[in-house]
């Protein structure tokens, strides 16, 4: 994958600081006002850098693409292994995860096999099965929002995440003749 050139200067900076905001306030809750008065400029100054919120958005989810997918690549030696920085990845960064997921998303704006690459992990460790593929990425979706929504008890010290996280590992772990199949019932 060749990576855009990251933004530079000023739209750097602007980039930082959204990504900041949205970190703290949530991609819903940020204005180009609030960026701009965050960045100590007036918000047709923001303009010159920036034409919409969208192409903010876009900005972080390019930076946040280039992220999880260098990431993912990293650990696509086991499912195991893909979960698990899967799972960090939104636990620390949960309202940019919240971003890159959500249906407000502009994705024609993002580089053209940006989110394909990034996504490429999951294809590659359920031995190259598109469907498994998309089944894994929608359990790790389920739980990451899951998870990152407090929607397990004490989720972050122990919960009973932990165990749904090692069993749905366990569940598509690749063996020599691909992913172990689920029973029917």
């Amino acid at each position: 994958m060749i990576f855009p050139d990251p933004p530079t200067g000023r739209l750097a900076d602007i980039i930082d600081t959204a990504w900041r905001l949205v970190e703290t306030h949530g991609w819903a809750n940020v204005s180009t006002r609030m960026l701009a008065n965050e960045l100590n400029i007036k918000a047709p100054s923001l303009y010159k850098h920036v034409k919409t919120r969208e192409d903010i958005a876009a900005h972080i989810a390019t930076k946040a693409f280039i992220q999880l997918g260098q990431g993912l690549h990293e650990h696509c030696d086991s499912v195991e292994d893909l979960l698990s920085k899967y799972r960090l990845m939104a636990r620390e960064n949960p309202n940019i995860y919240r971003l890159l997921t959500s249906s407000e998303f502009p994705r024609d704006r993002l580089p053209e096999g940006l989110e394909t690459w990034a996504g490429t992990p999951f294809y590659l460790v359920t031995g190259e099965d598109p469907i498994k593929a998309q089944a894994l990425w929608a359990f790790a979706h389920g739980m990451a929002i899951l998870e990152i929504d407090a929607r397990f008890a004490g989720a972050n010290n122990g919960s009973p995440a932990d165990g749904v996280w090692e069993v749905g590992a366990q569940a598509f772990s690749v063996g020599e003749s691909g992913v172990q199949e689920v029973k029917k019932r």
